[in-house]
């Protein structure tokens, strides 16, 4: 970690103009659990150089998948991240993963006093102007179970303009600092005190998966005054997948299987070596 984070930061400053607010929030010791918005791949990094400031070492939760890559996915297991699984994958983990597995080494690593960052949405947003659109309550459970975890809303702003989410394309025109602006703002910590003591219930996780989602968009409004001002603000009704339909499921339908196929053939060439 104390070689690729530097290394890593300083190739997102090469790339855009990064500009981070709220990092004295950040504690120094302790568990905190990070909650952001997601808008493409930048997103993780993005946010760790806030907690590589402050000194802090995070672990993050990504797509399993990412895991399987041949240098991305040694380098991940070897900095000790989380692979998340999805429960709506076709195929099986060769691993033998499950999002309840994922869950239980996030909330492992908030018992060890480190600091985790999640994206509630677990997902890209599929809100057409980028706001944070419904979250799952995985982040809800896991502030639940660790009452001393420090929570903080964080916000960014910009990488969407460098990468495509669903497609991959880069933006090579914008990259460069002069070119592209990254900003990060971490907001106050978030009091969650209203729902301990509370039976734990599907109605009290949405609900409190709203709480975490809504501060995590104020932080956002503060870093898109030029899109507020112009009605391009935050919906009043969250976007929601179910609801308001997924205008990327093929594409994300495809993925899953290029990634299925890449892991079908892997295990093929494993097994020829035997």
């Amino acid at each position: 970690m104390r070689v690729v984070a530097p290394l890593a930061v300083g190739a997102m400053r090469c790339v855009q103009d990064v500009r981070i607010s709220g990092a004295e929030r950040i504690p120094e010791f302790g568990p905190v659990l990070v909650v952001s918005n997601h808008t493409c791949h930048l997103d993780a990094l993005s946010v760790c150089m806030a907690l590589y400031r402050r000194g802090r070492a995070p672990v993050t939760a990504g797509r399993a998948d990412l895991f399987t890559a041949p240098v991305l996915g040694w380098a991940l297991r070897r900095l000790g991240q989380i692979p998340v699984y999805r429960s709506d994958v076709d195929h099986v983990p060769a691993d033998g993963g499950s999002p309840a597995s994922s869950l239980r080494a996030m909330s492992d690593a908030l018992a060890a006093g480190r600091a985790l960052v999640v994206f509630p949405e677990s997902t890209f947003t599929r809100d057409p102007d980028g706001w944070p659109m419904r979250g799952k309550t995985g982040s809800a459970r896991l502030a639940l179970a660790h009452p001393d975890a420090v929570v903080l809303p964080v916000a960014h702003w910009g990488n969407e303009r460098l990468i495509h989410p669903w497609t991959g394309d880069i933006g090579w025109r914008r990259m460069g600092r002069r070119r592209t602006r990254l900003d990060v703002r971490i907001g106050e910590p978030l009091d969650l005190s209203d729902y301990a003591g509370r039976e734990v219930t599907h109605e009290l996780l949405t609900e409190m998966t709203e709480a975490i989602m809504a501060a995590i968009t104020k932080e956002l409004v503060e870093l898109r005054p030029a899109d507020v001002a112009a009605g391009r603000g935050p919906r009043e009704r969250r976007w929601d997948r179910r609801v308001d339909g997924d205008p990327y499921r093929d594409v994300d339908a495809a993925n899953s299987q290029a990634v299925r196929r890449r892991l079908e053939r892997r295990e093929r060439r494993r097994r020829g070596r035997r």
